[in-house]
């Protein structure tokens, strides 16, 4: 048997678990449509916790249709290129998926990257809007790429009140010199809040025909290859397929049920599809974390009672040893 037919003959089916479906059937539409629907079946079941604060799926929704609506109003239109320079966040989330719904495609780009790294990425990308974290906005500024829009937002925008004060203790971890007030920002016409734009348009989002095999939706960048990172062309069909394989390998699971650790970065494709697509197009609740506090998540997978987790091989050496670790299921 060459390696064509070994491979023809699938040899690996005989190692999934019980319940794993040998095919897998995709499921039409759009990635915003999958949102919007799974945002219509429990409207008022929370969808993300962010260090306390609950946001329902109702809430997600209709902030993501006001920035859609805000998007179409500045000029964003179907093909163009939408970069998020975001932490894990609510904005993440609203941002992704209202530039979905105007037709676009969403670059992500990482928090940690420099100035020079987001101007390569802008530029390589096409994006001439970027969603940024006012932390991150000197970077922007400093990188000199073209824009059309910058949108602005802070962190502490969804936080309970409490966290806004001690915000600097979980995020220092990033960035040793951040804190929850805003920096100076100068004012400029192409420069917006998101606050502002959110309460200045009604949450209707613009009508657009989105052809999911053909359609980019997203478009990462690569981290381990030589050279410069290279754009990845994902289409609606791609995400949702990488979305109906991974519901179908964990057949134990229940639609809106589930309570997710959602620490790894949205920015990568694992955190993107495993756990933000995935997690809201099932309707389950999402445990929101900037970053991989040990001690946040082990609180918050003890007090909501989490039971579903997402890790890498580095986090789970740190959670073997934590001395938390053997008090939570």
């Amino acid at each position: 048997m060459d390696a064509m037919e070994r491979y023809l003959a699938r040899p690996w089916l005989k190692f999934y678990q019980a319940g794993v479906p040998e095919n897998v059937d995709l499921p039409p539409g759009s990635v915003a449509q999958a949102f919007d629907e799974a945002t219509a079946r429990s409207p008022e079941r929370p969808a993300v916790v962010f260090y306390g604060r609950s946001i329902t799926y109702r809430e997600l929704r209709e902030a993501t249709d006001r920035l859609a609506r805000a998007f179409a109003h500045h000029g964003v239109r179907k093909g163009d290129r939408v970069a998020l320079y975001l932490l894990n966040s609510p904005q993440f989330i609203i941002a992704y998926f209202a530039a979905l719904k105007c037709g676009a495609t969403v670059t992500p780009i990482s928090p940690a990257y420099t100035s020079h790294e987001v101007r390569f990425q802008l530029e390589d990308s096409g994006a001439r809007v970027i969603v940024c974290q006012d932390i991150l906005h000197d970077k922007v500024a400093k990188c000199g790429a073209p824009l059309d829009l910058v949108v602005v937002t802070n962190v502490g925008e969804y936080l309970p009140a409490l966290w806004r004060f001690l915000g600097k203790g979980f995020l220092g971890k990033i960035f040793s010199d951040v804190n929850l007030g805003s920096p100076r920002i100068a004012p400029a016409a192409d420069l917006h809040w998101l606050q502002d734009l959110l309460k200045a348009h009604p949450p209707e989002p613009p009508r657009v025909e989105v052809d999911p095999e053909r359609d980019i939706a997203a478009l990462p960048y690569t981290g381990g290859t030589t050279g410069h990172p290279k754009g990845v062309m994902l289409t609606h069909r791609n995400l949702l397929a990488a979305r109906a394989v991974g519901h179908a390998a964990f057949p134990t699971f229940e639609d809106g049920k589930e309570v997710v650790v959602a620490f790894l970065p949205f920015f990568h494709i694992y955190g993107q599809v495993a756990i933000m697509l995935n997690g809201l197009a099932q309707g389950n609740l999402l445990l929101l974390f900037t970053s991989p506090d040990t001690e946040a998540i082990l609180a918050a997978m003890e007090r909501y009672q989490a039971t579903v987790f997402f890790g890498v091989p580095t986090l789970f050496e740190y959670l073997k040893d934590h001395k938390d670790t053997d008090k939570v299921n």
